[in-house]
């Protein structure tokens, strides 16, 4: 059975004082302190400071639920009172607010506020463990206080003790002791040598003895002691350890007096000795106490500020194994079987680690319903402790020699241990161990709690996110279908307008033939001839550029590059477009070095044809359109352009060859610059109506020049006209392979 369990189940009732003007608030508070079934709430409701000050006086409830804005005073000003009104440090306070200032809750915190809570960010669960820590953290502090009342009161205690001591040693003359220093021979009373353990009679009066009775820790601060008193010519007070014959370790407090002759010479020295053991244990008790205390409220410190619970767990284990002096201290975290894993430990040098081992055998089966219930285990020497085999054989495996098993929790349901092993020897854990083990427990189901709580929090938000994101990008593809179906739209109609035209055109010119209405007109017939064969032309033009652009996307055009005069392409385009630039009344210029280039040539000049044509269509009579052509060289600093969209590499061509076709003409937009250079697009849909095409020419022009791997692109000011730019990279020089 094991050594020791739980203490007897706390008080489960609460009374809880709500200082709070808005009705409908306080109803929800108290809703939520309902849905609390661990405790039995007594509530207690004011809408003004001022009454919730009387009530508190009249009630003393054990915390209260502070609203920050009341019609008579804020919250911190209702702390401030209290705490005059209490005189105390402990304000059971947890303050709530619907304001998003970031300094309330310092501000209440040093107001004495044991907690603050956003209305924003009220929920059950945050106000029941809010309320909890603000109740435990005011007895912390309560126990502090008392703890500290009952030091002074035995401070005060010990002195009058000393004091009675005194008279009585005096009075009794016991623990006396004698040091002549002229023969280096000490005598101690009766009483004296009883008190080092010694049967009377047995102490041989030598200083040696006297030595070898000191603790060896303490003999160079005794000596220390000794000769300072001979030297300031004063009296002393120590306090030290002394070893009994039968080993046992006792503190003893020694005053004394130095005596001098008339030259100063120190010749004697006398004095009383006192057992201190009490003292010294009860010194040793508070002072235990009290890093308990800051122990707990350092957790609880580091749980509020932080909400990381590996680094929690980590801090809880280091701290108790360094408060315990014991050689392991573990987190078990259980497992739906009740098996389970180490996740968090603090291990002594020369023992062996358990960080991640896995337990299949439930360690624990025998004490699950004690667990279940808060209780904790304890055995101070398992060999002796009354288990099962296999049980204590799986501890001898993991060094364990005496272990305190302490349940955690999250919300109501087990969750896992903190455990504490001594390996080197058994150890009786006291009470008071327990108890700090037990209390550092309940901080740590707090931390889970909070780490679940924001975990949760994160995969909302994570979902929201998401959510939103895959709404943008819903978003996004409505958008690219509508404008799909835009451009749908806008190619019906302009390739039905395109289609409909020549075809009328051509209906109505052999209708007339058909007819014999032009039989005695020649003249006239021949034209009508000659509209039908234009039009025949401008649709099978259009169709063409439509199969075009088609192939060159599939990269189905078979034909091969091949070296020639650029000079020459350029003006064979210009002579094509020259009819058309003289009905127009616009000048082509054309300013070309006769270089060779590597090209496909019918391609290159359907680049050309294309710009000319767009250029003179939009190209005001007595105008000039020009075509130039520039030879760069790629391996100078600088000589790269805008359209460069990528570094030149150790294959990239060393020249290239730029043509640049200039009009002066309205201009196209900014948000059209790129734009133009795709599928059936124009700056203007009115353009296929009024000016003719499909908008498939630039495309077309586009495709030929990333077929030569080079770019094209446009500089345009709306109302300034407009320049466009293709460059063909060039091999280094023309060579028999090519």
């Amino acid at each position: 059975m094991p050594e020791s369990r739980g203490m007897d189940a706390p008080d489960r009732s609460r009374t809880i004082l709500i200082v709070e003007d808005d009705a409908i608030c306080r109803q929800v508070l108290c809703g939520y302190l309902h849905q609390d079934t661990r405790y039995t709430y007594t509530i207690l409701e004011t809408d003004t400071g001022t009454a919730g000050l009387e009530q508190y006086q009249m009630a003393q409830p054990d915390a209260i639920l502070l609203d920050y804005l009341l019609p008579d005073m804020d919250g911190l000003e209702f702390l401030q009172a209290l705490q005059a009104q209490i005189n105390k440090p402990d304000l059971p306070v947890v303050l709530l607010t619907g304001s998003d200032r970031a300094d309330l809750a310092e501000l209440a915190i040093d107001s004495g506020a044991q907690s603050y809570l956003s209305k924003l960010d009220l929920t059950a669960e945050n106000l029941r463990l809010s309320l909890h820590s603000a109740i435990k953290q005011g007895e912390l502090l309560r126990q502090v206080a008392t703890l500290t009342t009952q030091n002074d009161r035995q401070l005060a205690v010990l002195q009058q003790q000393e004091s009675q001591l005194r008279l009585a040693l005096k009075s009794a003359q016991m623990g006396i002791w004698d040091w002549d220093l002229t023969i280096d021979r000490i005598h101690w009373n009766r009483e004296q040598e009883l008190l080092f353990g010694l049967q009377p009679g047995s102490f041989d009066g030598s200083c040696a003895f006297f030595c070898r009775c000191i603790h060896p820790e303490d003999l160079d601060t005794v000596r220390e002691y000794i000769g300072q008193s001979t030297e300031q010519r004063g009296g002393f007070c120590h306090q030290f350890r002394i070893i009994w014959p039968n080993g046992n370790i006792h503190w003893i407090e020694v005053r004394g007096e130095t005596y001098f002759d008339a030259t100063g010479q120190a010749i004697r020295m006398m004095g009383t000795v006192a057992n201190i053991d009490d003292r010294q244990q009860a010194q040793q008790l508070l002072q235990d106490r009290l890093e308990q205390q800051r122990l707990v409220m350092d957790l609880t410190l580091q749980i509020r500020r932080s909400l990381d619970l590996h680094e929690i767990l980590q801090t809880t284990v280091n701290e108790v194994r360094q408060f315990l002096q014991t050689d392991r201290v573990i987190v078990y975290e259980f497992s739906p079987d009740w098996s389970g894993t180490v996740i968090v430990e603090s291990v002594g040098a020369g023992w062996t680690p358990l960080l991640g081992t896995q337990i299949y055998v439930s360690l624990i089966e025998s004490f699950l319903a004690g667990f279940h219930q808060g209780l904790p285990v304890a055995y101070g020497d398992v060999r002796n402790a009354d288990v099962a085999q296999w049980y204590l054989q799986l501890l001898e495996n993991l060094q364990i020699r005496a272990n305190l098993l302490v349940p955690i929790f999250k919300g109501d349901d087990l969750w896992g241990l903190l455990v504490a092993h001594y390996c080197a020897a058994p150890r009786q854990w006291q009470p008071s161990e327990i108890e700090l083990v037990d209390r550092l427990a309940s901080q740590v189901s707090i931390a889970i709690q909070q780490a679940d709580l924001f975990a949760r929090a994160q995969t909302e938000l994570t979902q929201r996110k998401q959510a939103e994101l895959n709404l943008q990008l819903l978003n996004a593809e409505l958008a690219q279908r509508q404008s799909v179906e835009q451009l749908k739209d806008e190619f019906i109609g302009i390739v039905s307008h395109e289609l409909r035209t020549p075809l009328t055109s051509m209906r109505g010119a052999l209708g007339l033939l058909a007819m014999g209405v032009l039989d005695d007109e020649p003249a006239q017939m021949k034209r009508t001839i000659e509209i039908a064969a234009i039009e025949t032309e401008r649709l099978v033009r259009m169709v063409n550029d439509i199969l075009d652009l088609e192939k060159l996307a599939a990269g189905g055009d078979t034909h091969a590059p091949e070296w020639c005069n650029a000079l020459e392409i350029v003006e064979r385009a210009s002579e094509v477009m020259s009819g058309r630039a003289k009905a127009d009344r616009v000048t082509i210029e054309v300013d070309c070095p006769a270089v060779e280039i590597w090209v496909l040539p019918d391609r290159l000049m359907q680049i050309f044809t294309n710009l000319l044509d767009n250029a003179l269509k939009f190209s005001p009579p007595g105008s000039t359109v020009s075509i130039v052509a520039t030879l760069i060289d790629n391996t100078m600093p600088g000589n790269l352009t805008q359209a460069d969209s990528e570094p030149l590499s150790a294959n990239s061509p060393a020249h290239s060859i730029q043509f640049a076709i200039t009009d002066r003409g309205r201009g196209i937009p900014e948000d059209k610059l790129e734009t133009i250079f795709n599928r059936f697009q124009q700056v203007d849909t009115s353009d296929a109506r009024d000016q003719g095409g499909t908008g498939l020419g630039l495309a077309i022009c586009k495709s030929i020049a990333l077929q030569h791997q080079g770019q094209i692109w446009v500089e345009s000011k709306w109302g300034h006209g407009s320049t466009f730019f293709v460059t063909l990279p060039q091999p280094m020089a023309k060579t028999r392979s090519n």
